[in-house]
Order: C-alpha cells, then sequence, then structure tokens
C-alpha cells in the first residue's frame, strides 16, 4: 500500500518521463549491447556501411517529424482534440506525402556518399513507416498513454537487432540482414497503427491540412538543423575519411550521446507539461525543473567522459579506440538540448516561430561551417567539436530571443552556466588522465556529489 501510495503522489508527466525513460534505456541497452557483436561479426567497412543506411535514415526522419513532432502538434491536438479523427488523418497525410517528397530529393545526393542503389526503396519504406508510428505516438504521447510508448519503443528496439545477429552468428550474411530486418518489423507496426488511427471518427478536410501546413513550416527549420546537427558530421567523415573512420567514430558517438535518449524521453513528457505551465503563467517552475535536469544531465556525461576508456573496449576491438578524443565534445553537447529543446517549445506555443526558424538555420549554418572546417584539421576530434560549438551558439542565440518575449521567465542562466563551466573543465582534465584508471575512477566524486544534489531538489518537484 505504501507503494502504491508513492506512485499516486507522483504527478502524471512525471511517471510519464520515467516510463518514457525506462523504455529509451531498454533501447539504448539493447544497443550497447548488440554493438559489440556487429563490430566485431561484420568488417569496418561494411559497419561503416550500416551506419551510413542509418545515418541517412536518422536524418530523414528528424526532417520529416517537423509535421508530427510534439510541439507541432500538440496545439492541434487541444484544440480539435486527440480523438478528432479528421485532424489525425490531416497530420497523418501530410507527414507522409513530405516523407516521400524529402526521399525522392534526397535520392539525387546519395550517390555522392557511395550509398548502395538496392537500398533506395527500403529507405523510402522504412521512412514511411517511421512517420505513420511517429504520428500514433504524438498522440500518445499527448493523452500520456506512456505504456503503450514504452511497448511500442522496446519491440522495435530489441526485435530487428536480436533477430540480425541470429542470422549473422549462424548463417553469416552482409548488414542487409540488420536493414532488411528493421524494415520488417516497422511494417508491421505502422500497419497496425495506421488501423487504429483510420479508425477514429471524423473525415480529413482541406482546412485542417492547410492548417497543419501553416502550423508545420516554423519547425521545418529546426529539423533540418537537428538533422545535420546529428548526421552531418558522420557525412562529413565518410566523404574525408572513408568508410572505416565512419565505423569508428560511429561508436565514439553512440558513447557520447548515450545519455541523449533520456533528453528525448523527457522530452516526450516535458512537451504537453510546459505548455500546461506557459498557460498557467508558471514560467518560474518551469526554470526551476529544466535548471534541476540540466545539472543532472551534467554529472550524468562527466560519469560517462570518466568511464569511457573501458566503455570504448567492451564495445569494439581496440583499433577503434583512436575516434576516442571526439566523445568529450560529443557528450557535453548532451545537457544543452535539454534547453534547446525546452526553448523551441516555449517559443513555438508563445507565436514566434520565427525565432526558432533563425536560431535553426543559424545553428544549420554553423554545424556545415565547423565539420567542413574543423574534420580535416582535427578529424574525429574536430567533429566533436563541430557538434558543441554549434549547439552551444545557436543556444546563446535562442536564450537571446528568449528575453523579447513575455515568456522570459521560463529559463535563467545564472545557475546553469556554472554547472556546465564545471563540467567541461572536469572533462578536459579527463581528457588527461585516460591512461590513468584509478584517478579517474576517484574522480567520479565530483559528478556523484552533482548527481546526488540534483536528485534531492527534483524530489519536491515530481511529488504532488
Amino acid at each position: 500500500m505504501k507503494v502504491k501510495e508513492l506512485v499516486s503522489r507522483i504527478n502524471l508527466p512525471a511517471r510519464a518521463s520515467m516510463g518514457y525513460l525506462g523504455a529509451s534505456l531498454v533501447g539504448k541497452a539493447i544497443g550497447l549491447i548488440t554493438t559489440p557483436f556487429f563490430t566485431r561479426l561484420v568488417s569496418e567497412e561494411e559497419y561503416g556501411r550500416l551506419i551510413l543506411y542509418m545515418t541517412v535514415l536518422g536524418g530523414v526522419s528528424v526532417i520529416c517529424s517537423a509535421v508530427s513532432s510534439g510541439s507541432a502538434v500538440y496545439a492541434g491536438f487541444k484544440k480539435y482534440g486527440d480523438t478528432n479523427g479528421a485532424y489525425v488523418r490531416s497530420v497523418l497525410t501530410v507527414s507522409l506525402v513530405f516523407s516521400t517528397s524529402i526521399c525522392l530529393l534526397l535520392f539525387a545526393f546519395l550517390p555522392f556518399f557511395d550509398f548502395p542503389r538496392r537500398f533506395y526503396l527500403p529507405l523510402l519504406l522504412q521512412v514511411l513507416c517511421d512517420t505513420a508510428v511517429g504520428v500514433s505516438m504524438a498522440r500518445a504521447r499527448y493523452r500520456y498513454k506512456y505504456l503503450e510508448v514504452m511497448t511500442v519503443g522496446i519491440l522495435s528496439s530489441a526485435i530487428p537487432a536480436i533477430f540480425s545477429i541470429i542470422i549473422l552468428t549462424k548463417y553469416g550474411s552482409a548488414f542487409g540482414i540488420r536493414i532488411y530486418s528493421l524494415l520488417l518489423i516497422s511494417m508491421i507496426t505502422a500497419t497496425i497503427q495506421l488501423i487504429r488511427l483510420l479508425r477514429l471518427p471524423g473525415r480529413q478536410n482541406k482546412a485542417l491540412i492547410k492548417r497543419t501546413v501553416r502550423s508545420s513550416l516554423p519547425l521545418l527549420p529546426h529539423s533540418l538543423s537537428v538533422s545535420l546537427s546529428g548526421q552531418a558530421d558522420k557525412m562529413f567523415i565518410t566523404s574525408a575519411m572513408g568508410a572505416s573512420a565512419l565505423a569508428k567514430y560511429s561508436v565514439v558517438h553512440s558513447l557520447g550521446i548515450a545519455l541523449q535518449f533520456a533528453v528525448t524521453s523527457l522530452g516526450s513528457a516535458l512537451g504537453p507539461w510546459i505548455i500546461r505551465r506557459l498557460d498557467a503563467k508558471e514560467e518560474e517552475r518551469i526554470s526551476e525543473v529544466i535548471g534541476t535536469l540540466f545539472s543532472l544531465f551534467c554529472a550524468l556525461s562527466l560519469g560517462l567522459c570518466a568511464l569511457a576508456p573501458e566503455a570504448m573496449r567492451l564495445l569494439a576491438p581496440s583499433k577503434y579506440l583512436e575516434a576516442l578524443p571526439a566523445l568529450i565534445p560529443i557528450a557535453l553537447s548532451t545537457p544543452l538540448s535539454l534547453i534547446s529543446y525546452a526553448l523551441t517549445v516555449g517559443l513555438v506555443h508563445s507565436g514566434r516561430g520565427k525565432y526558432t526558424a533563425t536560431v535553426s538555420l543559424t545553428n544549420l549554418v554553423l554545424i556545415v561551417l565547423f565539420n567542413y572546417t574543423l574534420i580535416p584539421r582535427f578529424g574525429y576530434l574536430g567533429a566533436g567539436l563541430a557538434l558543441l560549438l554549434s549547439q552551444l551558439l545557436s543556444l546563446l542565440l535562442g536564450l537571446l530571443f528568449l528575453k523579447w518575449t513575455s515568456i522570459k521567465n521560463m529559463f535563467s542562466l545564472k545557475e546553469s552556466r556554472g554547472v556546465f563551466l564545471l563540467t567541461a573543465l572536469s572533462s578536459i582534465g579527463l581528457f588527461f588522465l585516460y591512461y590513468n584508471t584509478a584517478l579517474r575512477v576517484a574522480f567520479l566524486i565530483i559528478p556523484v556529489i552533482m548527481f546526488l544534489n540534483a536528485i534531492f531538489q527534483s524530489k519536491r518537484l515530481i511529488m504532488e
């Protein structure tokens, strides 16, 4: 009874956050557990080509999410109702048409990256499946149906990876088996979700389609920016250093953004919560929650940097360690992405979509410029620095724009900048201790103290 009472006292957004976090944790764990198998069952060249496919898929999926992303559709669900089949069909139609257009446009550029033509059709089908599932999951997150989101997320991560490893171990095959196993599960999931969405009452109409397009357009620059921020470094490395280098960098990148799944999970629950708090004129409460979570992620990122060499040896053969210098700047970018997400939700909700577009376009230019100039000069480290610098500068611009709105108290930079400076300086110190395991383990006392302090502060924020 005490356990049930404790759970009932936790507010619904916090419970949803825990659910999304748990599902993402399982998905991330599956990815980390299966990575050592893939890095050893296939050659560096083949693994690099698999990563290139997943990079293109991830980038396209992020761009296409401009239509079905939470901040775009949550306001529509609030206005028209989440059971309104007419609005849901409009979002679904616009999303599928937009996704198809992006893929057809992309196919003209893929030959420059030595992308196999036989995977063009699987890529298109995969994107369309992910788009349909994305619309359904956006509706589920708005309704706080976190158990449904958890189930879909875990199954979509686990089944394709396990299926691929079994086939590779028993029969041996090219990396294509991973691609087709992922597509098979996605097609099954998308079919189930489409049936559920199309059963909702209401007919599609042109007015709602136009409304969906108008609400999504301001988020397109942001989606392009996020896509390039997450994938441009891999594209530039492939072009400048080859598929083998991409294989090594991808393992370091996956480890460096290991905490990004938590940011994404919390963002899924925080989006609707931030909108409701803004409607209630409770900007200070948002600032307190975001500040506490920022400190928490800074502590976790610092702990990750301390244990990175050992983690890399588990994930891949020792020759992959040459890409390790990129890890620290990649890990430091994770806490910044949390603030960027919150700012985007706030600016869009306040009707300042042009501000988010400006920030996103700025980040887009910076990420391309930094990757183009830093990767040829610094290699793997340059890719990590490009991600961190572009995100930091665009975030500062977003905070400046926030000061020009009526919700300027939504986030305070005063306390968080000190936490981030401490994290950055400590991580640089860890870089020079990579060959001294004892000192790095002793260094963990700093992130542990930061973590416990953030947990103590968060206790009173999640209880009703």
